[in-house]
């Protein structure tokens, strides 16, 4: 028998929309670690505005836990897109 908590997590883990603050923070987050100079990883960077975006947020750890995985999956995302665009706008005619 499958405990609410996992059931819960299941369900909301593939889906930033059930947390949009977070994808939308994380989005930032990606884009604002190329543009910053920082001296950080992007791993780094990203647990760093992920502990910043979940400070003073009263989530269960089940909310917690999905919340995190939609951060991370978000801005993993968001720099590969970044990355390509970045690409494809340097990249020279053939």
């Amino acid at each position: 028998m499958m405990s609410f908590a996992s059931a819960a997590a299941r369900r909301s883990s593939g889906a930033p929309l059930d947390f949009p603050s977070a994808a939308r923070a994380a989005r930032h987050a990606a884009r604002l670690w190329f543009i910053s100079d920082t001296l950080l990883t992007a791993a780094q960077f990203r647990d760093e505005q992920l502990r910043a975006h979940c400070n003073g947020r009263e989530d269960s750890p089940v909310e917690l836990r999905v919340r995190i995985d939609i951060f991370r999956r978000v801005f993993a995302a968001e720099i590969g897109k970044i990355v390509v665009e970045e690409g494809r706008f340097r990249a020279i005619p053939a």
